[in-house]
């Protein structure tokens, strides 16, 4: 089959959508402006938010209530991985019916889930077996909304604010990475894991609220196949574009490590004699840095600078990652301070890079896909790190360095400089 080019820079604004306006001097203020942007943002925040509240108080409510880190690792590979083996379906679901109704059913479906949990732990009928079934149901539909808005971002604004619509996505994270673990740490300490998971459902609860009224524009090429062949036909292409294969083989080698960390870094903390509202915050912080480097990335032009700077990160995250086996906790806050530093203007040159050679109409699809592959190794590295932590801490802390160094490599030598 003969997939369309990617999107050049002659192309229309909204690359390609019905009805754009003239070009305008872009800007932050005029990117607020845009309809639909704010309510669609004010979701994302809210639902990444409830993301990692929902991760870090699943994790903490495994070591404390089990007291095992396979129990905590294998919770967050099937709370991230059935949703990733579906997202070739996923994609295509949010293509051909849009993405807002999509959206909404998930953090739905997401709220239902973590509510169960915690109704089930509070009353203390919550065996391993059934947590884990629940955690793999809430993953199926998943990445609905996380591709659902990543897509539609850049089909509600003009093609000239794409770089600050994705430091604006980006910056959802570094706040969720901020608000989510902080809450979850506090209200684990205070109150209990399962006040920590009643949160996050809430927080679900108003993130599909927001999503009421969002009108989502017009996209040219809409394909009407089959549901399952228009799944196939997506993982066909993200599989023949050279810039979205190695992008996915590149992130997934990096978050493996990071999900080694995820799981690692309690203990590592627990050891220094801090406690789970010290681990929140120490995921905090590394959002709290990250949003001035996130908002400085928006206003960058990475065209044709996306390959290094997205090499450049890496680096700094795996030698901040190596600095986590200093034993003090300082050292470790100032380790994820500086991954955090990082992160922002590597999410946005890998966000901008994807969209710059996707054609809109395969927007869900191929995001949904490449996004899916780009974070599978996040759940592979969590499940493996029990065992390999069972070892020892400073084994995995090593192996997930590495493999950031390793993201680095692939990022720079593989993703093709042009399209």
């Amino acid at each position: 089959m003969a997939y369309p080019p990617p999107v050049s820079a002659a192309q229309p604004d909204r690359a390609g959508l019905v009805g754009s306006p003239a070009a305008r001097p872009a800007s932050y203020g005029r990117l607020l402006r845009s309809p639909g942007f704010a309510p669609l943002l004010s979701s994302a925040l809210l639902s990444r938010t409830a993301v990692q509240l929902w991760a870090i108080a699943t994790v903490l409510f495994a070591l404390q209530r089990y007291h095992s880190a396979s129990v905590a690792g294998l919770s967050i590979f099937l709370l991230i991985f059935p949703g990733l083996v579906l997202s070739p379906v996923n994609g295509a679901l949010l293509d051909r019916f849009g993405r807002t109704r999509l959206m909404m059913l998930d953090l739905s479906v997401a709220a239902a889930c973590v509510g169960t949990i915690a109704a089930l732990a509070a009353a203390g009928r919550l065996p391993v077996w059934l947590l884990l079934l629940i955690l793999a149901a809430g993953s199926l539909t998943s990445t609905l909304s996380v591709a659902g808005a990543r897509s539609l971002f850049p089909l509600l604004v003009d093609r000239e604010l794409w770089d600050r619509a994705n430091a604006a996505d980006s910056l959802c994270y570094a706040v969720a990475q901020i608000a989510g673990p902080a809450l979850a740490g506090l209200l684990t300490a205070r109150f209990g894991s399962e006040w920590a998971l009643t949160a996050a459902g809430i927080a679900f609860v108003v993130a599909a609220t927001s999503l009421r009224g969002i009108r989502e524009p017009y996209v040219r090429d809409r394909q009407e196949r089959l549901l399952w062949s228009e799944a196939l036909h997506g993982v066909r292409y993200v599989l023949s574009n050279r810039t979205l294969r190695w992008l996915a083989v590149s992130l997934s080698v990096g978050n493996a490590g990071w999900g080694m960390v995820l799981v690692a870094l309690p203990l590592l903390v627990f050891r220094l004699h801090g406690n789970a509202a010290v681990v929140g915050g120490l995921f905090a912080l590394q959002g709290v840095v990250g949003i001035p480097a996130t908002l400085l990335a928006g206003r960058m032009n990475t065209n044709t600078r996306e390959r290094g700077i997205i090499a450049l990160c890496s680096v700094v995250v795996a030698l901040a990652t190596l600095a986590l086996l200093i034993p003090a906790l300082t050292v470790v806050a100032i380790a994820l301070a500086c991954a955090g530093i990082a992160e922002g203007p590597m999410n946005v040159s890998l966000f901008s890079l994807r969209q710059r050679r996707t054609p809109p109409a395969w927007f869900g699809r191929a995001f949904a896909i490449s996004m899916s592959l780009n974070f599978a190794g996040m759940p592979l590295g969590s499940a493996l790190s029990g065992p390999i932590l069972g070892v020892s801490i400073t084994l995995a802390i090593v192996v997930a360095a590495a493999l950031a160094a390793f993201q680095g490599i692939i990022a720079l030598t593989l993703v093709p400089s042009r399209a």
